[in-house]
């Protein structure tokens, strides 16, 4: 028997591909939760994405096509990971703190069609993490 001390964080990354209308979807939500200026805005300008949308979440950030968005490390501080059912589609809402200014943020992201377990493993593993 030997004494292998395990990590404490193993690597870990999950990847999810949108269809064009699960990003419409999710898109029109996210615009209609900030408000009906910004509802407008992006029923009357927004181009529809010509591409399939993609993600990838790793236990510090989110990549969003090629916008990374970090939520655990140096200067972020990982607070909580909930799962919203919004009828049309399931949402992972990632808050986290920006610590040198103590300003809460949050990260947005679709679950796909079929992803809904292994977004709730994720949640999990993520707060197991943070503690």
């Amino acid at each position: 028997m030997s004494n292998v001390i395990k990590p404490l964080k193993a690597d870990w990354s999950i990847s999810w591909i949108y269809t064009k209308e699960e990003w419409r979807r999710f898109e029109r939500w996210n615009a209609r939760r900030k408000g009906v200026v910004e509802f407008v805005w992006h029923f009357l300008f927004h181009k529809e994405n010509q591409d399939v949308q993609s993600a990838e979440l790793t236990e510090q950030s989110v990549t969003i096509a090629d916008k990374r968005k970090y939520f655990s490390g140096p200067v972020t501080e990982l607070r909580r990971v909930e799962i919203y059912d919004k009828k049309d589609f399931n949402v992972m809402i990632i808050i986290y703190e920006i610590v040198s200014k103590k300003q809460l943020n949050e990260i947005r992201l679709p679950i796909p069609k079929g992803k809904l377990k292994e977004a709730i493993d994720a949640q999990q593993k993520l707060m197991g993490l943070r503690k």
